[in-house]
């Protein structure tokens, strides 16, 4: 075997080792999700007991000037990293339109998830909570003559 021949074989060794060693072709990494739990409730200055469903929300909702306050409904939404989801607030009343919007704008490097909550033409914030975190947002007024108010507390469930 001349050397030039050893040379090109050990050439094509080499490159086949590479082809081996080397990587398949790069994945997209999977899509971080964040799963929020949404519960709709409402806020009265009417005098009257406390829904005892909303028991864990207890500290919080003491700092308000309301005097009672009912679950009205309750949602679990899962939302992926840079994407929104809408949860409506209507329920057959009186709030056409109305909904929560939650963008999960980042994962950061705490483990804290930063979400952006919007309820149009009433309030538009962005938080970072921590898992089983809680934020209740105020807003907005039931047009109904009940001199009541939703109030949305917001729950980071989990994060994957």
């Amino acid at each position: 075997m001349t050397m030039r021949r050893i040379l090109i074989l050990h050439g094509c060794i080499a490159l086949a080792l590479l082809a081996i060693a080397a990587p398949g072709p790069a994945h997209a990494a999977e899509p971080r999700m964040a799963t929020v739990a949404v519960d709709i409730v409402r806020a009265s200055k009417t005098p009257g007991r406390t829904d005892p469903r909303l028991e864990k929300f207890r500290h919080q909702l003491a700092d308000f000037s309301f005097k009672k306050y009912k679950l009205l409904d309750s949602a679990l939404v899962t939302v992926e990293e840079k994407k929104t989801v809408s949860v409506p607030l209507e329920k057959g009343r009186k709030l056409r339109g109305k909904s929560l919007d939650i963008t999960f704008v980042k994962l950061e490097s705490d483990g804290r998830a930063r979400l952006k909550l919007v309820i149009p033409e009433v309030v538009d914030t962005t938080v970072s909570l921590a898992l089983d975190g809680v934020v209740i947002l105020g807003g907005p007024a039931i047009p109904s003559g009940k001199n009541g108010v939703l109030f949305l507390p917001v729950t980071l469930v989990a994060v994957k």
